[in-house]
């Protein structure tokens, strides 16, 4: 492994290093003895609204994050993230199975890894994930926060023009049978005022589709009253934690 970067904070033992030219990071409990070789994988924005994932480091789970050329769930991205919960298992001895945590498009990123390998997965914790390019960031709905800058990285990103994205077929929506046949469980937070990722054209369709499989069980609501899409966490850690691990 090579190591980039090492240093303690707040109890957290902070690593930082490189796999496939990426600069990735570590977070681990500083007392080895507090470490349960249990795995969480932030998918995006590292440092963007910490406080779940920092509990669970705090509580012995090993935090990986790899950075991303683009946070648009392009293939080669998803693959860069598998790939480095196989190496950091075997390089630091945790579980090849996590837990993510996903905001916004980092929720869109923990789809796309489920669907793609859910053998890695144990749950998912997505927070306003985007699900359909055609409502964010291709404007073509009712949010009405997307900025012409968000459509443009994501044209770089894909490589596509808005009408060809019109039959494109690899929106995170159209991966979630893959959820559904492999039963993974899912924490799914909210706010019902988000202008940016309206519920209702992203995340509402993946509750439909695990409500018409009769596995509702598996996914969680967590509706935020009055919320926009920001601040994206749980309306309460404890509770989200404990849903997560059991």
């Amino acid at each position: 492994m090579k190591i980039l970067a090492e240093y303690k904070y707040d109890g957290i033992f902070h690593l930082e290093f490189e796999f496939k030219g990426k600069k990735c990071i570590a977070l681990m409990n500083l007392d080895d003895t507090k470490r349960n070789g249990k795995t969480i994988l932030k998918t995006e924005y590292f440092s963007a609204f910490p406080e779940l994932q920092n509990e669970m480091v705090k509580r012995g789970y090993t935090l990986l994050f790899i950075e991303n050329r683009n946070r648009w769930g392009t293939p080669g991205e998803i693959e860069d993230q598998y790939e480095l919960i196989c190496y950091a298992s075997k390089e630091l001895n945790i579980s090849n199975k996590v837990i993510t945590i996903g905001m916004s498009c980092g929720g869109m990123m923990s789809v796309l890894l489920a669907a793609k390998h859910p053998e890695c997965i144990e749950a998912l914790y997505i927070d306003a994930p985007v699900m359909n390019f055609l409502s964010c960031p291709a404007r073509l709905g009712n949010a009405s926060d997307v900025t012409d800058d968000m459509w443009q990285e994501f044209e770089r990103a894909w490589g596509m023009s808005k009408a060809e994205l019109l039959t494109f077929r690899a929106h995170p929506i159209d991966y979630l049978d893959k959820l559904v046949d492999n039963k993974v469980k899912i924490y799914m937070a909210y706010g019902d005022s988000d202008k940016t990722v309206p519920y209702e054209e992203n995340g509402m369709v993946l509750e439909k589709k695990y409500r018409d499989a009769g596995i509702e069980n598996l996914l969680y609501i967590d509706k935020k009253i009055g919320i926009d899409h920001h601040p994206h966490g749980p309306s309460n850690i404890d509770f989200a934690i404990n849903y997560l691990e059991n």
